[in-house]
């Protein structure tokens, strides 16, 4: 006879589990982030003081087994006692992005709100557009970060697919039988299952490292009891 798990014991336990994660994980320890569990989509809320805990939560939520996805509905209160004009913001951004001393910055700008920034600017490669949003991210006094940051087009070789198929065989976790990839120039839309939300991630993140790649579409679903 098969005995079925029921699903709010099964969501309880990937509660459990992601709490757990989030109280071992470093640099969380002020973090005052809810977990609700629903079907094995995971709901963080609650608050944190900088932008960077926000981030830190969402990954160490995606790696534990049994989470689908997660969604993120954290608040940033910002540091206690840091207060700063929007201008101040903008030009905190621009000096740090200054610091990098690379040429593809300078065309990289910020507009500031409320705490809320908007980066916009064209750079040559994805690495690129990920670590300027990840610095600005840093600064206690930015509440979210919207990357409107282009890729330069740059061509792309006749085995474009070909070659993602073979970044994706190279990544231990997946099981590219299990996955699909379509190209239509630069854009790549990813289809198929996996087993964790982090697989998913980790086949996203092979593509990307892909120069010709200017936009990606992950479409892959997770199926926690996949085999």
């Amino acid at each position: 006879m098969t005995v079925t798990t029921p699903a709010h014991d099964t969501d309880r336990t990937v509660q459990q589990a992601v709490m757990a994660e989030l109280e071992y994980t470093p640099n969380l320890e002020e973090a005052r982030a809810g977990v609700a569990v629903s079907d094995g989509v995971v709901v963080l809320g609650g608050e944190v003081d900088t932008l960077s805990e926000r981030y830190i939560a969402v990954k160490a939520a995606q790696k534990v087994a049994g989470v689908v996805s997660v969604v993120d509905e954290i608040l940033v209160a910002g540091e206690p006692g840091v207060r700063f004009s929007d201008v101040e913001v903008a030009k905190r951004i621009t000096s740090l992005l200054t610091w990098l001393n690379e040429q593809p910055y300078e065309t990289v700008r910020a507009e500031v709100t409320d705490g809320r920034v908007i980066l916009t600017g064209n750079v040559e490669y994805n690495y690129q557009r990920r670590a300027a949003e990840k610095l600005v991210s840093t600064l206690a006094h930015v509440h979210a970060v919207e990357n409107r940051i282009t890729l330069q087009a740059r061509p792309y070789p006749a085995d474009f697919q070909e070659q993602l198929l073979e970044a994706l065989r190279r990544q231990g976790s997946l099981d590219v039988s299990q996955l699909s990839v379509h190209v239509e120039g630069g854009v790549v839309r990813l289809g198929g299952i996996v087993s964790t939300a982090q697989q998913k991630h980790d086949a996203e993140q092979a593509v990307w490292k892909h120069p010709a790649v200017r936009d990606v579409h992950n479409d892959i679903r997770v199926i926690p009891d996949l085999q």
